[in-house]
């Protein structure tokens, strides 16, 4: 019987540190699992900041990289102003339109974190931001250059008139005017041609695009030089775009028509009368769309009176 009560109590013994070992084993799973748990949050969170820096790191470039353009534009444009009336209006319509791209673009920054998509869609509107302000110095430069040209002529003009006037008091001034007419001096001539895409806003009003794919209209503006020779009055003025193609836009429901130029039947996109008052004066021609804009170089002529008075070739991009 002792043999048998020491038998039974060796193996509860046994027992108690079986279960012992097996609670140890339990309580060093668990802390495992959790240290695991704790390892992989640490790293994902870790990577979560990265990400996230990373992103804030990019809006802070666009934001400074927005700054410099703007700084770098506002002070270009302060060095041209108050030299004529007609570029101050100049510049004021561009840098309102410049500075509605900059509103945009702080909009989009003003949300603080973008995803990929959004930085993408920020940086193509900076860039946008950098073609109009390259595209806009440039048309003011030529504006410049032309008022500069225009007042020197003028001044050399009008003296040479008046040198004139006293020269020929005494003829016919009806004669001198058939006679002038029937030299070159009558033909109008254009210059600074600009073609620009244009997609209308909900609000009525036109943005500027240089993407095919937006585009809604073409609008040609160009200046119509002075020209005291030609008679004051109604006058068409008649636009040509050839396509990338070789083939003249042509839309009879939109006023493509046909006319003579120096004697040869020539296609015609559209045409626009204006009230010529022989002096110099800007003007806009549109030609909306019939069918979508195709991607290449265009090729862009006016006339008037039977004349080519103006070329100029454009891409569309």
């Amino acid at each position: 019987m002792k043999n048998k009560a020491t038998f039974a109590g060796s193996m509860e013994q046994e027992s108690k540190r079986n279960s012992s070992k097996i609670y140890y084993i339990i309580i060093i799973i668990i802390l495992l699992t959790l240290n695991g748990i704790f390892v992989y949050n640490y790293f994902t969170t870790d990577k979560k900041l990265v990400h996230t820096e990373e992103k804030l790191f990019a809006t802070d470039s666009v934001k400074v990289e927005l700054e410099k353009v703007l700084v770098d534009t506002k002070n270009e444009l302060e060095s041209y102003k108050g030299k004529n009336a007609q570029l101050d209006a100049f510049l004021k319509e561009k840098n309102d339109s410049l500075q509605e791209y900059a509103e945009r673009i702080e909009v989009l920054l003003r949300q603080g974190r973008l995803t990929r998509d959004q930085l993408n869609k920020v940086l193509d509107e900076v860039d946008q931001l950098r073609y109009y302000k390259r595209k806009y110095l440039n048309q003011i430069d030529s504006l410049s250059m032309h008022i500069v040209y225009l007042n020197k002529e003028n001044t050399t003009l009008r003296g040479t008139i008046d040198k004139e006037k006293r020269k020929v008091e005494d003829l016919n001034m009806e004669n001198i005017k058939l006679n002038n007419k029937v030299a070159i001096g009558a033909k109008l001539n254009s210059t600074s041609i600009f073609v620009t895409g244009i997609k209308m806003r909900s609000n009525g009003k036109e943005r500027e695009t240089i993407r095919v794919s937006q585009m809604e209209k073409l609008k040609v503006s160009f200046h119509l030089q002075e020209n005291y020779v030609t008679d004051a009055g109604p006058k068409d003025i008649y636009m040509k775009v050839v396509g990338p193609e070789g083939n003249t836009l042509y839309n009879e429901l939109s006023g493509s028509g046909t006319i003579k130029v120096e004697g040869q039947e020539s296609l015609y996109t559209t045409k626009k009368t204006i009230d010529f008052t022989q002096d110099a004066q800007d003007v806009s021609i549109y030609w909306a769309k019939a069918a979508d804009f195709a991607k290449g170089i265009y090729k862009l002529e006016l006339f008037a009176d039977g004349l080519r008075i103006g070329s100029s070739d454009f891409e569309l991009k």
